[in-house]
């Protein structure tokens, strides 16, 4: 009889490295890492942009030069996977498979590890804004906002969404922004039918930003500290950019205890403009688009 290889398990579909696919940069931009050796640069979208001190003129026969305070840049950062066996009795292959293993588990995680730390900030246990800024100028969504419900205030499902949406609408000026949700405001957001699902996308209903719900995304506030039960946190953004190079392997081994270690790593990336960066505490009642203590 023949053996059946199990079924590959499907990836969270709706989340940041799936979700905004549309926006994916290409690996070679983000293939290398290390202070500003990995990432991208690029000018804002900032409609107040301006150059050498006078607003950008297109129609202008004269050289343009980029003011170099609109500029972004944005360093990559890396995550791996390790698998770990004894070389007695290793049968043939065995490096091989732990590899394949290596690389199986990395690019499943793939997702989940990006979004935790687009969210947190986060990297091996240190917040993006502990780091060298010049070396590492990334933003998470936690880092320094626009807090569409100061100090106790909350919104509810619904009047969270409506302020978002007026937000990235002023803000962005009709561009498409993104609106980042935890997994856990799923059902409410289909309770109260503020979003409609496109294949592979989450959309708001009323409005064309797009919504994402990654699967690391903690609903956690300001510098990452997590709030109380039966509320979250949403920011809205510009539309992200995400990708991840290809995967590379590296196995070790240690003589003294006879065992072998494959790990396979990527480099990855996500980031937006910085142009529209807003965010806001949730209450989750159900039923009810409000809460008592609602803000703004």
């Amino acid at each position: 009889m023949t053996d059946i290889d199990a079924a590959a398990p499907q990836r969270w579909r709706i989340g940041l490295f799936e979700g905004s696919g549309a926006n994916q940069l290409p690996p070679e931009a983000i293939t290398r890492l290390g202070a500003n050796d990995g990432g991208v640069t690029y000018q804002t979208l900032d409609p107040s942009f301006t150059v050498n001190g006078a607003s950008f003129n297109p129609c202008s026969d004269t050289t343009i030069v980029e003011d170099e305070s609109g500029i972004v840049e944005w360093n990559s950062w890396g995550i791996a996977i390790g698998e770990e066996c004894s070389t007695i009795n290793a049968g043939a292959g065995t490096v091989e498979t732990m590899e394949q293993r290596a690389i199986a588990r990395l690019q499943a995680q793939t997702s989940y590890l990006g979004e935790y730390t687009f969210w947190t900030g986060l990297v091996g246990g240190v917040q993006f804004d502990t780091l060298a800024p010049a070396a590492f100028p990334n933003i998470a969504l936690t880092d320094g906002f626009t807090d569409l419900t100061p100090g106790d205030t909350e919104a509810g499902v619904v009047e969270a969404f409506g302020l978002v949406n007026e937000y990235l609408s002023d803000t962005l000026r009709g561009l498409r922004g993104a609106i980042h949700v935890a997994p856990q405001l799923l059902p409410y957001l289909a309770h109260y039918n503020i979003v409609q699902r496109t294949s592979n996308t989450l959309e708001s209903v009323l409005s064309d930003h797009l919504v994402i719900s990654g699967s690391g995304y903690q609903g956690t506030g300001l510098d990452n500290i997590a709030v109380p039960d039966n509320r979250t946190f949403i920011y809205g953004t510009s539309m992200p950019r995400v990708g991840a190079s290809p995967i590379q392997t590296n196995v070790t081994y240690d003589r003294l205890n006879n065992t072998a270690q494959a790990i396979a790593w990527r480099a990855v990336l996500a980031e937006w403009d910085n142009v529209a960066h807003c965010g806001l505490r949730v209450c989750l009642t159900d039923p009810g688009p409000t809460c008592a203590t609602a803000g703004s």
